[in-house]
C-alpha cells in the first residue's frame, strides 16, 4: 500500500470528482460537495485541474427555482479513446471507445484469418492504420489498443499460453514492431464480461458465459475480472457435461464446448449462424430439434455455473446475442434441473451484441486512465 501523503489525497478526490462527473450528465460544484462530503474550495482546486488537463468542461446553467442558477460540470468524453482490437480465427472487428465507455467509431466484423507471419501482422496494422484515419480521431488521444483473443493469456497481457489463433506464444513481442501504441493481450471472454458489466450500478457480481466458436467464461466481483491462481478461472467450456460423451479439441471428452460452441448451429445453415435463427423463427424443423438438445445441454452447464457461484449469469459469444426470444424457455430448464427454487430470472442474454470483446479490450486501457487521473 503506498504511504499516505498529501499527493496521494488529491489524487484521491480528484478521481471520485471525476467519477462523479462522469456518471451524471451534467453536476454542480455545490452537488459534489454534498455528495462526496467535501470543502467548496477543494472542489474548486480540482474542477479547475481537470478542467486545465481537457478532461471536463462547463456545460451550462444547471435550473433552479429559486436564486442564481448554478454551473454545470461534465467530463469532456472524447478527451481520450482506446481501441479494441478483436481477433477471432475467421475475423477481426475494432471499436474506439471514449471515457464514458461509449463506442464513437466502429468497423463491424470482418472476415480475416489472422497468421503467425510478418506479413500479417503488417496487415493488422494497416487495418489500425485506416481504421483510425477513417474516424477522425488524433493519434495523441488514443490512449493504448485491447487486442482481445481467445486463449489463456498471462496476467500481464504478454504471452500466450494458449489459443486457438494459428500465432506463437510470443505473439505479443512478434507485432511490436507494427503497432504504434501501447497495448495488451485479453482473453476474450474477460473482455465481453467487462462490457457486459460496465457501467452497472445494480450488480456486484456476474458470471459471463461466451458461447462462441469456443465456449469461455469469465466472472467480475466488484468490477473486478477474477482470473484464477493460473488465470484459468471460468473455463467453462471445459466444465465436464459427459465424461462418456464427444471429444473436445483440447484432447478430453465431454467438455461443454464440444456440446456448446456456435459451430454446432452455424453448420447446418452453411456456416451461418444468422441463417440458422432466421430458419429457425420460419419453423424449420430440423433447426429446431437441434437447437432443442442445444438448449438442454446449455441448462445443464448454466444449473452447474449457478450451482458454483449463485449469482447473475450473463449468456454472450456469437449465440448469447440471439438467444434473447428463447430466454423464458431456457429459465424453464434451469429451474427444472436446480436443486434450490428458482425462477431463472439471474439468466441474462447479452446486451453488447458482436462487439462486447472489442469493447471489453478498449474498456481496461479507459479503466486504467481513469484510476490515475
Amino acid at each position: 500500500m503506498a504511504p499516505i501523503n498529501t499527493a496521494n489525497i488529491k489524487q484521491y478526490n480528484r478521481n471520485k470528482i471525476f467519477r462523479l462527473i462522469a456518471g451524471r450528465n451534467k453536476i454542480s460544484k455545490q452537488e459534489i460537495a454534498y455528495e462526496l462530503h467535501m470543502s467548496l474550495p477543494t472542489i474548486s482546486q480540482n474542477l479547475q485541474d481537470l478542467k486545465n488537463a481537457g478532461l471536463i468542461m462547463e456545460n451550462g446553467a444547471l435550473a433552479s427555482s429559486v436564486g442564481r442558477k448554478a454551473t454545470g460540470f461534465s467530463i469532456v468524453p472524447d478527451a481520450k479513446v482506446a481501441l479494441g482490437l478483436d481477433i477471432t480465427l475467421n475475423h477481426i472487428s475494432m471499436v474506439l471507445v471514449n471515457l464514458n465507455g461509449c463506442v464513437i467509431h466502429s468497423m463491424p466484423r470482418k472476415h480475416y484469418q489472422i497468421k503467425g507471419t510478418e506479413e500479417s501482422y503488417r496487415e493488422v496494422s494497416l487495418e489500425i492504420s485506416e481504421f483510425l484515419k477513417a474516424s477522425g480521431v488524433s493519434p495523441d488521444r488514443v490512449l493504448g489498443i485491447g487486442i482481445s483473443i481467445p486463449g489463456i493469456i498471462t496476467e500481464y497481457g504478454t504471452y500466450i499460453f494458449q489459443s486457438s489463433l494459428p500465432v506463437p506464444g510470443n505473439f505479443y513481442e512478434c507485432i511490436r514492431p507494427y503497432i504504434p501504441f501501447p497495448y495488451t493481450l485479453y482473453n476474450d471472454a474477460n473482455c465481453g464480461g467487462l462490457a457486459e458489466f460496465w457501467g452497472r450500478s445494480d450488480i456486484d457480481t456476474i458470471a459471463y458465459l461466451s458461447l462462441s466458436n469456443t465456449v469461455g467464461g469469465s466472472i467480475l466481483m466488484g468490477g473486478e475480472t477474477y482470473l484464477g491462481v493460473s488465470n484459468r478461472s471460468a473455463e467453462f467450456g471445459h466444465v465436464t457435461l459427459d465424461p462418456n460423451g464427444l471429444p473436445c479439441y483440447c484432447g478430453k471428452i465431454g467438455c461443454s464446448d464440444a456440446y456448446l460452441n456456435a459451430k454446432l448451429l452455424s453448420t447446418m445453415a452453411g456456416d451461418n449462424l444468422a441463417a440458422f435463427f432466421e430458419g429457425l423463427k420460419n419453423g424449420n424443423e430440423a433447426f429446431r430439434q437441434c437447437f432443442d438438445v442445444y438448449l438442454q445441454n446449455l441448462s445443464i452447464l448454466i444449473n452447474n455455473i449457478n450451482m458454483s457461484l449463485d449469482c447473475d449469469l450473463i449468456l454472450g459469444g456469437y449465440v448469447g446475442i440471439y438467444l434473447e426470444p428463447y430466454i423464458e424457455r431456457l429459465k424453464e430448464l434451469v429451474s427444472a434441473r436446480s436443486t434450490f427454487p428458482t425462477d431463472g430470472s439471474y439468466i441474462k442474454a447479452s446486451s453488447k451484441g458482436f462487439e462486447a470483446a472489442a469493447v471489453g479490450s478498449a474498456l481496461y486501457y479507459i479503466d486504467e486512465f481513469i484510476q490515475q487521473i
